[in-house]
């Protein structure tokens, strides 16, 4: 941890000059235009997300001609590896995409960002109760969630399970004795692409801990009172190391970027593809009429001596912009009419129509895409636990994404990714 962080701060220096562009300045422009600068989440050469975004910003801008935004991007872990050096440098942007949890909490708890709740205070009832528990602890709200966001979502072909003479497998065995049959035809049985790491652990890891533990045992761990190197932690990892053994995952998963899981589904390589629930955002685009009909959303199958809810998912108030605590009154009035334009009513109705799950509370749109509808009614009926980066400190979480990596290459063993995992929490603290 020290040694990481004296990495970054030698490098600071080097990266001062594009961090306070990054940050921009609080001057205004003669005809009193405010601008704001954004540092935001967003992978630009995605086809769907990207444009989908920029169509907010620009019903945004349009409504408010006296606030002018300048966004910088990021992906990946390059946007939290430029998050914290923005921290640690004090140049943090007046806007900033965060999370919930703890992968962002180098900024939220040290006093970087500004509370919400005064902004918000008589909209709370509006919102999905996820969407509003605290994240400070006092209460503190500092990020307004943009949507609930699961996680861990078995998206399944059920044309190609019908032509291989299958249907949805009502347990984990049935799973893995379908695999056979689905590589014989040769196709992928689960698609899912590893290179980032965090895919194996936000879409797999921690469904699988919750059809494990327990959310019981879940909590106990979060406090303390139980160890993430218990036998059924280490349970949960040997069957994410069975998975890929039994050739179950995309071949060299751990290769493949992110968006490759997608594009093999979409093109029906696969039968199954195991990721979020964002990922409806580019199927209304990129998924025909004929093969919508055919798509389902499905919990995946219970796992022998199950002590978690059956058929949970993974799922977290999903992340939303906060702002800056440096703002004067006048910029951070501009900056919440931005992150309630967003994350309120209006951006919410319009991130609905491409796909998302907003936090607000909204009406199921009378005219909407069918991925959209089944991912409105997913949501409706599945119990939920917790997504691991959203409860787990960002550097032993990142750590456990690569060595669940390392575990798939036969280099760690169940037992030592649980071990390392529960090292590293207590070194930092729970």
């Amino acid at each position: 941890m020290k040694m990481k962080r004296l990495l970054i701060l030698a490098f600071v220096s080097f990266l001062i000059p594009s961090l306070l562009i990054a940050a921009g300045t609080k001057e205004s422009a003669a005809d009193g235009v405010i601008e704001l600068s954004v540092y935001h989440y967003l992978d630009q050469t995605d086809k769907t997300t990207a444009p989908n975004f920029q169509h907010l910003v620009d019903v945004f801008e349009a409504a408010n001609p006296d606030i002018k935004l300048s966004f910088e991007y990021g992906y990946g872990e390059s946007f939290h590896d430029k998050l914290q050096t923005m921290a640690m440098s004090g140049q943090l942007p007046d806007i900033v995409l965060l999370y919930p949890g703890e992968r962002t909490s180098q900024v939220t708890s040290a006093g970087l960002v500004k509370d919400l709740r005064p902004y918000l205070s008589g909209h709370e009832d509006e919102f999905a109760d996820m969407a509003m528990q605290a994240q400070g602890e006092n209460g503190e709200i500092w990020e307004l969630p943009e949507d609930i966001s699961i996680t861990s979502i078995m998206y399944t072909n059920n044309r190609l399970l019908a032509e291989l003479g299958l249907e949805y497998p009502k347990s984990y065995k049935e799973l893995l004795a379908q695999g056979p049959v689905i590589r014989k035809a040769g196709l992928i049985p689960i698609s899912i692409a590893n290179k980032d790491a965090w895919p194996m652990q936000s879409c797999v890891a921690g469904m699988l801990v919750e059809r494990a533990c327990g959310m019981e045992w879940w909590d106990k761990a979060l406090s303390g009172e139980a160890s993430y190197d218990d036998p059924e932690f280490v349970y949960a990892m040997e069957i994410i190391k069975e998975l890929n053994d039994k050739q179950m995952f995309s071949p060299g998963t751990n290769q493949l970027a992110y968006g490759q899981g997608l594009d093999d589904f979409v093109n029906e390589r696969a039968v199954y593809l195991l990721d979020g629930g964002w990922t409806v955002n580019s199927m209304v685009g990129e998924l025909t009429d004929e093969q919508k009909t055919y798509m389902s959303l499905e919990s995946f199958p219970d796992i022998p001596n199950q002590k978690g809810q059956s058929l949970s998912v993974s799922a977290t108030a999903g992340q939303g912009f906060g702002m800056n605590t440096k703002l004067s009154e006048k910029e951070a009035e501009a900056a919440w009419k931005w992150i309630w334009f967003y994350s309120g009513p209006e951006g919410s109705a319009i991130r609905q129509q491409y796909g998302r799950l907003p936090a607000y509370n909204l009406d199921e749109p009378e005219v909407a895409d069918p991925m959209i509808k089944k991912l409105i009614a997913f949501a409706g009926k599945v119990p939920m636990g917790y997504v691991m980066d959203a409860v787990i400190a960002a550097e032993p979480i990142g750590t456990f994404n690569i060595n669940l990596q390392n575990m798939m290459f036969d280099t760690m063993s169940p037992l030592e990714v649980a071990q390392d995992l529960e090292r590293m929490v207590s070194s930092v603290g729970r």
